[in-house]
């Protein structure tokens, strides 16, 4: 069954425990601080199991589930298998908070992905911070990369500047200096602010041309936008209204470049119209979600690719990144252990602080943390513009140029 369209942010009442998964490990005593017993190390994850988020939320734990099996394919942590526990939120700020706050009063967890959507995120990121405990996350508001307020806090997907950088550089190159961008009501103007920001350092000028998330017919809208005389065109919106947005464009038929944002291609494409309605639109995507990109033929990619497959029966139907943002995220918590050699959360930061690629071999992204900035920078080597066929695997498949 195809998900609903649903808002999640770069982008989860009862609790539910994960299945451990098995991998080659020793009997290695753990370090210290890794709880009476030396017991497993353990990532609490709140994700939205339920409601309206159900099915997001449920590729999430795939996501962070696949991570799993890989880090104990390689020893696990402390020589034990690491163990998930998956926390149902419903996608509900305030039954996150509640679960956060059943999750410390039992005792400091070891890690804990803080959330699914940007708005549980940013509810629970304070309580865990105040109780210092580590957190790998997906959120990509900047507010979070703040390592005074959030100095046990990662982040492991790119920030909105970023996407907006890669943007800037590619109207850049292109000559273009007059943007239309079209987006979603409410749901897209952050997003649509933040490119309009970033492009406007550059020289080039956005007009932002907002539809309603209800719409089903985005065509005068559309028409808006074209009669702005823009040099490109840029459609931004994620779920709602973006099918209407597509049908517009084939509908009026524009003679002007167009060009698809991140946050437009980590949507369902194939929901949104036939391969032909993305005629001469050029999506801008995280390079690994592109099919034949030279970042998928890595390691890293290779080993999330097959374990996310196993846990998927064959065949990955979401967005890639729905996958790969809890699996960065157990990754990243997992290797903070690893590289400390305990839970201690001052330890786990200070290991991530200072590690590289090398040291972090299975993260899905830049590996280039400091004691400044808890995000990871993408650079121009994990963005790709690709012309689109269709899809294969969660991968879009390049047209032909």
């Amino acid at each position: 069954m195809r998900a609903p369209r649903i808002l999640v942010a770069a982008v989860a009442a009862m609790t539910m425990a994960a299945g451990t998964a098995c991998g080659p490990g020793t009997d290695a005593s753990a370090p210290s601080g890794t709880g009476p017993g030396g017991k497993p190390f353990k990532i609490d994850v709140l994700l939205g199991l339920s409601g309206d988020y159900a099915p997001v939320g449920k590729v999430m734990a795939q996501g962070a589930r696949a991570a799993a099996s890989v880090i104990n394919q390689q020893g696990g942590v402390f020589g034990k298998p690491v163990e998930l526990n998956v926390i149902d939120t419903a996608g509900d700020p305030v039954q996150a908070v509640t679960q956060t706050r059943k999750l410390v009063a039992d005792g400091r967890p070891q890690a804990v992905v803080p959330g699914m959507v940007t708005a549980d995120i940013m509810a629970t990121a304070p309580l865990l911070a105040q109780a210092k405990v580590f957190m790998a996350t997906h959120g990509p508001d900047p507010r979070l990369n703040d390592p005074k307020k959030y100095p046990y806090l990662f982040g492991t997907t790119y920030l909105r500047d970023q996407m907006a950088t890669s943007l800037a550089a590619e109207f850049t190159a292109k000559g273009f200096k007059k943007v239309s961008l079209i987006t979603a009501e409410k749901s897209g103007s952050v997003g649509a602010q933040t490119i309009k920001d970033v492009l406007g350092t550059k020289g080039i000028t956005t007009n932002i041309v907002t539809v309603p998330v209800a719409a089903v017919d985005a065509t005068s809208q559309m028409q808006q936008a074209l009669d702005l005389d823009p040099d490109v065109l840029v459609l931004d919106s994620y779920g709602p209204p973006s099918a209407a947005i597509v049908q517009a464009r084939t509908k009026l038929k524009p003679d002007v470049p167009t060009y698809a944002s991140q946050n437009f291609s980590s949507g369902d494409l194939s929901e949104n119209g036939p391969a032909s309605a993305y005629d001469g639109v050029r999506l801008q995507s995280l390079s690994f979600a592109v099919k034949g990109h030279p970042t998928t033929q890595t390691q890293a990619f290779k080993a999330f690719f097959d374990a996310t497959r196993q846990q998927t029966g064959g065949t990955l139907e979401f967005s890639m990144n729905t996958y790969v943002v809890t699996y960065n995220d157990v990754i990243l918590a997992a290797y903070a252990a690893k590289l400390a050699n305990s839970t201690d959360p001052a330890k786990m930061t200070a290991a991530i602080e200072k590690a590289g690629p090398a040291q972090i071999p299975y993260f899905l992204g830049p590996v280039n943390f400091s004691s400044s900035n808890h995000y990871p920078s993408f650079g121009p080597e994990w963005w790709a513009f690709a012309g689109y066929k269709g899809m294969d695997n969660s991968q879009i498949v390049p047209a032909t140029p």
